[in-house]
C-alpha cells in the first residue's frame, strides 16, 4: 500500500472527509461535553485535525498535528487491513482517562485518507452522566418496525383518525390534509406509502400523486421565497 505521505489528495478525498461532519456534530449532541469527537485528516499529518467537537476536553482546536495513536492505527491497517479500535487511554499531558475509538476513513480505493477519533472522559460525576443521558431533550418516538407497511399504517391510523375527527378541517380538504401529514414525516419516500394510502382512504392513486404534486410546489415556492 502507497504510504499516506506520498499520497496525493484529490477533490474527492476532501469532499468524503468533509461529509462526516454531520455525523461527528451529531455525536457531541448525543455523548454530550464529556465527549471529544475528532476528524483528521492525512492529508497534512502536522495540521490533521480539521475539525472538532468539544475540544476543550483536550485542548484541542483545528490545526492540532496527527498522534502517536492515530500514527499506530494507520500502520496496523497496513498490516491486517482493520479500520477501528475501541481502548483506554491516558492523556499524556494530565493522565486524565479515556475511553476512547479510532475508525479509519477510507476512500474508493481503500486508500485510508483520515480518521474519526473519540474521547469519552472518565474523569466524570455520576450525575453529570445520568444528566446527560436521561435528561428528556427534543423527544421523539421511533418506530422499530420489521414490515415496511406496519411502519407506514402505524403513521397512518392515528393521522387519519385525528383528522377525520377534526371539525375544523373541511370535508373536501381532509384527505389533502392526510396526504400533507404522511408528506410531512417523509412516508412517500417508500414506494408502497402510495399503495396503502389508495386502498386506506379508498383513493386512486392519481390523486395522491396530484396532492403530493401541488404540496411539493408550494414548498418549493416557500424555499424560494425565504432565500430571496
Amino acid at each position: 500500500m502507497e504510504s499516506i505521505s506520498t499520497y496525493t489528495f484529490i477533490e474527492q478525498d476532501r469532499v468524503i472527509l468533509r461529509s462526516q461532519i454531520p455525523f461527528i456534530e451529531s455525536l457531541g449532541a448525543l455523548f454530550g461535553e464529556s465527549c471529544e469527537i475528532v476528524l483528521h485528516s492525512f492529508e497534512a499529518l502536522h495540521a490533521s485535525v480539521i475539525h472538532i467537537v468539544n475540544g476543550h476536553i483536550t485542548g484541542r482546536k483545528i490545526g492540532a498535528p496527527v498522534t502517536n495513536i492515530a500514527l499506530e492505527k494507520l500502520s496496523e491497517f497496513k498490516r491486517n487491513k482493520e479500520k477501528w479500535a475501541v481502548y483506554f487511554s491516558n492523556s499524556s499531558k494530565d493522565n486524565k482517562p479515556f475511553k476512547s475509538s479510532s475508525t479509519l476513513i477510507t476512500n474508493d480505493e481503500n486508500i485510508p485518507i483520515g480518521m474519526i477519533c473519540m474521547n469519552y472522559s472518565l474523569d466524570i460525576s455520576l450525575h453529570s452522566l445520568v444528566k446527560n443521558f436521561y435528561e428528556p431533550n427534543n423527544n421523539k418516538q421511533e418506530n422499530f418496525s420489521q414490515d415496511v407497511n406496519n411502519l407506514v399504517l402505524t403513521h397512518l391510523e392515528p393521522i387519519r383518525n385525528q383528522v377525520y375527527n377534526n371539525n375544523e378541517i373541511p370535508s373536501k380538504n381532509k384527505v389533502q390534509e392526510i396526504i400533507r401529514q404522511l408528506n410531512e414525516l417523509g412516508l412517500f419516500e417508500l414506494p408502497i406509502t402510495n399503495k396503502i394510502v389508495s386502498q386506506d382512504l379508498g383513493i386512486s392513486s392519481a390523486t395522491i400523486y396530484k396532492h403530493l404534486r401541488a404540496l411539493n410546489k408550494s414548498i418549493k415556492l416557500k424555499v424560494e421565497k425565504n432565500s430571496v
